[in-house]
């Protein structure tokens, strides 16, 4: 009776399509079923702990020879271990390398003494091969995406440069300030596809690093003497994708550069302040000035100004509301937009990584 009910369980573990080897209480192998012996190739009756990696040509991950004691079924017998879902690989006779998943568990009997373990095993090379060949096509991806975000920028960095040989030579002023504002607008839009290598990726810009850096440029260029003092304030992250930086990134430095031209006319010195806020759902950006203030702007205008058109663009790209505040005492630019739950949930994600990957 015990022999035909053997031989029964023998022939139900045979039609298990995952592998299973049985070990005593000692590690030798005492039952193996057909899945199991097919994904090593080989017979695996007999063989003690020890001996597991060089009988049954057992490899790490790395391809180096597995030490005996970490594998699955030896933790199990050795240490009493459960084990769950490890890999490792399997070097068969005819030289094909599987890679192997198994979880391994020790059996006990009713009174908790150990009397052997099991491993159960699958394989999992196609699997594994197919994750490694996307990630090596998604990899791939991430160079080209990049070579093509380096050229962009030469590319634009020979226009910016084209836009500035004609500008020694030209006598009007208002064409050589048309010129200037020009090749200005061209290099911060540069300026943003640089800023993708600093933040690794390939299509988001990290604006509350290089908005304070554009509006310092714009500064620098305007004021004489340093007679306009630039501050500028940053609180939260303010990651966004590429098209979407570089119109906000357009429109401050717009902003600032028109207060640096107009808010200090006849006078001496002036300050400009910009403020950068972001609490993961709302950005918020104010250009400030202690200027001399502006005429009410005209609500049906004949025609804008560069400076009009961009910042009317950034209120359309990205669904921002713009408020204007101007007096006696100065104009002030409140610019708000919210950010999508997927916009958000990248750049958490991608600020962990920063942080994780900080030393």
């Amino acid at each position: 009776m015990l022999s035909s009910l053997e031989s029964f369980k023998s022939v139900v573990l045979d039609q298990l399509g995952e592998g299973v080897i049985v070990a005593d209480a000692d590690g030798r192998i005492i039952s193996v079923n057909r899945a199991a012996e097919e994904i090593h190739g080989r017979s695996l009756i007999g063989g003690a702990p020890d001996s597991y990696s060089d009988d049954y040509q057992l490899l790490t991950m790395n391809d180096a020879p597995h030490p005996p004691e970490e594998l699955p079924l030896a933790r199990a017998v050795l240490r009493g271990e459960e084990v769950v879902d490890a890999p490792w690989k399997i070097r068969r006779p005819d030289g094909t390398v599987v890679i192997a998943v198994g979880t391994a568990r020790p059996v006990r009997n009713a009174e908790g003494v150990q009397i052997g373990s099991v491993l159960t095993l699958r394989d999992e090379t196609s699997r594994v091969n197919a994750e490694q060949a996307l990630l090596q096509a998604l990899e791939m991806k991430e160079l080209l995406l990049f070579e093509v975000n380096h050229r962009v920028r030469n590319s634009l960095q020979i226009v910016a440069s084209l836009v500035a040989l004609p500008m020694k030579r030209i006598e009007d002023e208002i064409v050589r300030e048309t010129l200037s504002l020009t090749r200005q607008r061209i290099e911060v839009i540069t300026a943003a596809h640089r800023s993708l290598y600093e933040l690794g990726t390939h299509d988001h810009v990290d604006c509350a690093q290089l908005l304070p850096e554009l509006c310092a440029t714009v500064v620098q260029t305007y004021s004489i003497d340093d007679h306009i003092q630039l501050t500028c304030q940053t609180e939260g992250e303010i990651i966004l994708p590429v098209s979407k930086a570089v119109s906000v990134c357009l429109a401050v430095t717009e902003l600032v550069t028109n207060a640096c031209k107009y808010a200090f006319e006849e006078r001496e010195e002036g300050a400009i302040h910009v403020t950068l806020e972001s609490d993961g759902d709302t950005v918020r950006i104010e250009v400030a000035d202690d200027g001399v203030g502006m005429p009410v702007p005209d609500p049906h205008p004949k025609k804008s100004g560069i400076g009009t058109i961009l910042v009317d663009s950034l209120t359309q790209s990205v669904g921002a509301c713009v408020k204007l505040e101007t007096g006696a005492d100065g104009t002030k630019y409140i610019i708000t937009f919210n950010r999508p739950p997927a916009e958000r949930d990248f750049s958490s994600a991608l600020i962990a990584k920063r942080r994780k990957a900080a030393p």
